[in-house]
């Protein structure tokens, strides 16, 4: 036998055993892990992902699309009111973060969401953080949903948000109670009006996302035609931006006036199913050297159980990806208490940053009609390489419980938020 053959004959029983090795279970029978063909994978889906941007590219003349949808409209088509699809699940969700930005206001934060629905229902929030004062939250804090939501328009019940400039300026509003988180049973009458205006270009999640980190989320996990169909259907629009929010309001008698560094981010898609997300964890950071964050990991396992995402604004304007983090979701809060002292580091650029996270304030809220996602908001403290900042950081949960009767019980909801 030729020592040719005999390799062949080799190779081949190599292949055999090897191909009967069993794959790692995923940690905690959700985080998948890297199989035996997971750099055989890899090079699979590397050749089809780039592929598809160079064919795209071709085809349409302008910025490639990731695996799935692509968003190549121009931004006054992109940055207004999506048309919601036929889904009962269709959604178009904006969300607006600020924090102070100098010394004296430090402490200060605004958090502005609404997601459309059908049928004028929306899920929308608003929180305003304040020193000495503590977390006021609108009136219907846990619960999100609102009713009366005109057709194109995002807010209801006293929440208002309006493109007024594509990708450049949106007005923020909220009119109406607020209470507070230290006192559920003192409210006040809250008139707000901002000015959101933009610092950045919006980076696009379809088109801007480290590459090897879209891939490597891919290959990690188990594939067939059921999950590749599965990449198509969940498919969401994304992207996100950073800016400045000049604002003023009245608590009460009592009139405020600040300008805050601040992020938006807009999603949409023929829809959204908060039951296929396990969990995930963003971070949301304005710091004192002029640089802006936002850095998260997502679990979502009939697509990707680890996906790392995010990008870096620097002072100069210059927007990179993030390449990876390693704040790993099963050993940070898994058991359902989000950590409030933390750390974890991440690389964009050339770069590897650590960040240190303290949380101030932190509220809890609920997503859809049946309460399926359970959103745990809280405000912080950050430090960057050395480098003071705040913003904000949103755990998300599945959430199985329903929707309880007494939600609005003040001890209950003192009890989610781990403040007694």
């Amino acid at each position: 036998m030729s020592v040719f053959l005999t390799g062949i004959i080799g190779f081949v029983l190599i292949l055999i055993i090897y191909s009967l090795k069993k794959d790692p279970k995923p940690i905690f029978g959700v985080y998948s892990v890297p199989g035996k063909w997971y750099y055989l994978k890899y090079a699979v889906f590397a050749c089809l992902y780039f592929y598809n941007k160079y064919n795209k590219k071709r085809k349409e003349g302008e910025r490639a699309a990731g695996p799935g949808l692509a968003v190549a409209a121009a931004p006054e088509h992109l940055d207004r009111a999506q048309s919601l699809s036929e889904s009962s699940k269709a959604f178009d969700a904006i969300f607006f973060i600020s924090a102070g930005k100098g010394e004296e206001d430090k402490g200060i934060y605004v958090i502005a969401g609404c997601e459309r629905r059908p049928m004028g229902m929306c899920n929308g929030l608003f929180y305003i953080g304040l020193p000495g004062k503590g977390l006021l939250c609108s009136k219907k804090i846990p619960d999100t949903v609102l009713f009366g939501a005109e057709v194109g328009e995002f807010g209801a019940e006293g929440l208002k948000m309006t493109p007024v400039e594509p990708m450049k300026k949106w007005t923020l509003q909220y009119k109406g109670p607020m209470w507070y988180q230290n006192d559920p049973s003192k409210t006040v009458e809250v008139d707000f009006q901002g000015e959101w205006t933009a610092t950045t270009r919006h980076f696009d999640f379809d088109t801007e996302l480290h590459a090897p980190a879209v891939i490597r989320s891919i290959a990690r996990e188990k594939w067939s035609r059921e999950y590749f169909e599965g990449l198509k259907t969940a498919h969401q629009s994304h992207y996100e931006q950073f800016g400045t929010l000049n604002c003023k309001f009245k608590l009460g008698e009592e009139a405020f006036q600040f300008k805050l560094r601040s992020f938006r981010d807009h999603s949409f898609g023929d829809k959204r199913d908060w039951s296929l997300m396990h969990r995930y964890a963003f971070h949301h950071m304005f710091l004192d050297d002029g640089s802006s964050v936002s850095v998260g990991v997502i679990s979502q396992p009939c697509t990707a159980s680890v996906f790392e995402a995010g990008e870096v604004a620097l002072p100069n304007g210059t927007v990179l990806p993030i390449k990876w983090v390693d704040l790993q979701l099963y050993q940070h809060g898994e058991g359902g208490e989000a950590p409030r002292d933390y750390a974890f580091r991440f690389q964009a650029g050339d770069h590897v940053y650590t960040a240190q996270v303290q949380v101030e304030y932190q509220s809890i809220h609920f997503v859809s009609s049946e309460w399926e996602a359970r959103m745990v908001e809280r405000f912080c403290k950050f430090t960057v390489d050395g480098v003071p900042g705040r913003g904000v950081s949103e755990f998300h949960y599945r959430h199985r419980g329903g929707r309880p009767e007494q939600k609005t019980d003040p001890e209950w909801y003192r009890k989610m938020c781990h403040q007694l």
